[in-house]
């Protein structure tokens, strides 16, 4: 796993999104109980979607590599493949599936602090450009590039999925990795991705869907996904019928779409590594032993005593508490069949060109 000795937080640095003040303010406590969401509440509360992940990262990111490292997003496994294989596993697979080829010009929608931007890069010989709405991602991202010496093939920028700032036809593919789930407007985000294709360009995205086991009339599917996409910032999860009829009206044609969390390159379920069932090496049960729930439990007191104590800022607590509901809400669903966090669309612009 790639190190993350990029810039922290000095002390007292605060935010009012560092704080997790913003982020708290824009949900309500419906996304909590879960069992009053409707669709309508969703669809309109996704319309601040973009504001919602410029402050749930803010203040969540240290949580975020501290618990996964620079990669934010799930990977299924084989048996006694480390975390760290089959998270970069996982992004190979997508780059094969899609064809990426030495020099190829690649964006990655949803960037994080660059993970599987730098995967690529080595893995397939491409340049990336990263997109996040997140200054500390940008200023994170583009540190742990030069400390990897990718400087000058990986480079992150701020804009927003609605309105990409990059000229028609720059890029041979984009891709992106558990993000899009988070675009306030699935068919603007589409639409803008095509214009930046070039012609017989591919998308190719890993991303949470809501499967056809969710039942809305179950109290308990509410429930967990309302805390999935509360504490996640992903105010609407959309099924897999859904996202390809977005990808199919902005113009794209389909390629491929299978759900990578039951593939059977995948024996070991994804969520098996925050249920404390998968861990094969030393460095993996280091993480996954803070994931058992007293050790969480535990953790929560000692932050909230650091926090009164006056040695931790705010966002520390609101933190531990939102990844951990995340995490936990997550597996839940996934447990039920009702979520997944990996279903992979693959859809191509049409037109001739390269590939």
């Amino acid at each position: 796993m790639t190190n993350n000795k990029a810039r922290r937080r000095i002390p007292g640095e605060q935010t009012e999104h560092g704080q997790g003040i913003k982020f708290d303010t824009l949900y309500d406590n419906d996304y909590v109980v879960g069992n009053k969401l409707t669709d309508e509440k969703r669809a309109e509360l996704n319309k601040n979607a973009a504001e919602i992940n410029e402050a749930y990262f803010d203040f969540v990111t240290d949580a975020y590599q501290n618990g996964w490292g620079n990669k934010f997003h799930f990977s299924g496994y084989q048996p006694d493949e480390s975390w760290a294989t089959a998270a970069a596993r996982h992004e190979h697979y997508l780059a094969l599936i899609m064809e990426f080829k030495p020099g190829m010009k690649v964006l990655d929608l949803g960037c994080g602090v660059g993970g599987p931007a730098r995967e690529m890069a080595i893995f397939a010989g491409v340049y990336v450009t990263g997109l996040t709405i997140n200054d500390l991602h940008v200023e994170r991202s583009n540190e742990l590039n030069k400390q990897a010496n990718l400087h000058d093939q990986v480079h992150m920028v701020k804009g927003t999925f609605s309105d990409l700032p990059f000229a028609d036809e720059t890029f041979d593919m984009v891709f992106a990795i558990e993000a899009l789930c988070c675009a306030p407007d699935q068919h603007k985000a589409y639409t803008e991705a095509l214009r930046v294709l070039k012609p017989g360009g591919k998308i190719g995205i890993l991303d949470w869907v809501i499967t056809d086991k969710y039942d809305d009339s179950n109290a308990e599917h509410r429930m967990i996904r309302g805390r999935i996409e509360r504490n996640g910032a992903v105010p609407h999860m959309i099924t897999p019928k859904t996202r390809i009829a977005a990808l199919v009206k902005a113009g794209f044609e389909m390629v491929r779409e299978e759900d990578r969390a039951t593939a059977k390159a995948n024996p070991i379920p994804w969520w098996h590594a925050i249920d404390y069932k998968h861990y094969p090496t030393w460095y993996d049960w280091s993480y996954c032993v803070w994931m058992t729930r007293p050790i969480y439990y535990a953790s929560r007191v000692f932050i909230n005593t650091l926090y009164f104590l006056g040695l931790i800022p705010q966002y520390g607590v609101t933190a531990s508490y939102t990844v951990g509901e995340c995490v936990y809400s997550c597996r839940d669903g996934g447990k039920l069949g009702i979520f997944s966090p990996m279903h992979m669309f693959v859809a191509r612009k049409p037109g001739i060109g390269e590939p």
